[in-house]
Order: structure tokens, then C-alpha cells, then sequence
């Protein structure tokens, strides 16, 4: 994976706030929660095929063992839960660019994984031997991290801007 910034904040997440949005609010929102989806591409896929997959358990309200598909499910489900936040908040002139990027760069992350990390996780469920998995896992780098890139440096740049213009304290660290 390559986009290029992620962010480390010394700012509290106040996502439960009500809906009229501050700058703080947007940019933790819109922003910060895009580092949730930094860890994206087939090396992140792999990687996470190689840990012993587990989901919440609504009932027991824990961590349990589970497919890796159910793993991968799972992840995806924390993703939309972001994406529904950031679709929620009050959109300004101001705001408008960040969100949007943000918008854009959630549903093409959240497409991709239920289109692509899925398949790839039934491969490991079904004992597919792991050259093919590797092999599955490149491609989807080919197919999609340039664009993956493109859309989460464009997010930072504009939520870079905005902090700054708002003073709002985060560090963005190029890797």
C-alpha cells in the first residue's frame, strides 16, 4: 500500500456529537476516520488471511473465532458504519470538497473489498492452496491500489487545508 500520509491526532473523536457540525467534527469524521481504511491492497488482504480470523459475536458481545469471510465481513461492516457517519454530517461550502473526497474514497474502499477482499477470503476458507491466494492478492494491487492512492491523498490534501485553515492540531506523516 502506498498512499503516501496517514494522520496521528491529539485531538478527542467526538463522533456521538449532534449533528451540526463543527470544523472538529467534520474533519474527525471525514478525515481522521479514513485512517481506518490505510491498511488497504493485497498485502493488507494477505497479511490478514494469515491471522486467525475472528467476528464480533452480537450474542456473547465478544471476539470469536469465525471464516475468514465472516473476518473480512466484519471488517467491512466497521467501514460502512464510518461511511454512514460521514454521509450524515451537514455538508457547507466549506465542507463540501472534504466530504466529498471522503464519500468517494469510503465507497470505492468499501466496493472493492466486498467485491474483491471477499472472494480472496473464500479462497482461504476453502483451503485453495496459498500460491493461488498470493497470486489473487497482486492482482487486486494491479487493479486497484493506483486508484485507492490517488483518492486517499486527495482526501489528506483537502483535510490537511482544512485543519490548518481551523487550527485544528493533527500531524500528517508522510510513509
Amino acid at each position: 500500500m502506498k498512499p503516501g500520509i496517514i494522520l496521528s491526532a491529539g485531538i478527542v473523536l467526538s463522533l456521538a456529537a449532534c449533528n451540526s457540525a463543527t470544523p472538529e467534527k467534520s474533519f474527525d469524521v471525514a478525515v481522521l476516520n479514513a485512517n481506518t481504511l490505510s491498511r488497504f491492497g493485497g498485502k493488507e488482504i494477505y497479511e490478514m488471511l494469515q491471522e486467525t480470523p475472528q467476528a464480533y459475536d452480537e450474542k456473547s458481545k465478544a471476539m470469536v473465532q469465525s471464516s475468514y469471510v465472516e473476518h473480512v465481513k466484519f471488517r467491512i461492516a466497521y467501514s460502512e458504519k464510518a461511511y454512514n457517519d460521514v454521509q450524515a454530517l451537514s455538508v457547507t461550502e466549506e465542507t463540501k470538497p472534504m466530504i466529498e473526497a471522503s464519500k468517494d474514497l469510503f465507497g470505492y474502499t468499501i466496493d472493492k473489498e466486498k467485491n474483491g477482499y471477499l472472494s480472496i477470503a473464500a479462497m482461504k476458507d476453502a483451503h485453495v492452496p496459498d500460491d493461488s491466494i498470493k497470486v489473487a492478492a497482486v492482482k487486486f494491487n494491479e487493479l486497484y491500489e493506483e486508484a485507492f492512492g490517488k483518492k486517499y491523498d486527495k482526501l489528506m490534501e483537502l483535510g490537511k487545508a482544512f485543519a490548518d485553515k481551523h487550527h485544528i492540531k493533527v500531524e500528517f506523516h508522510k510513509f
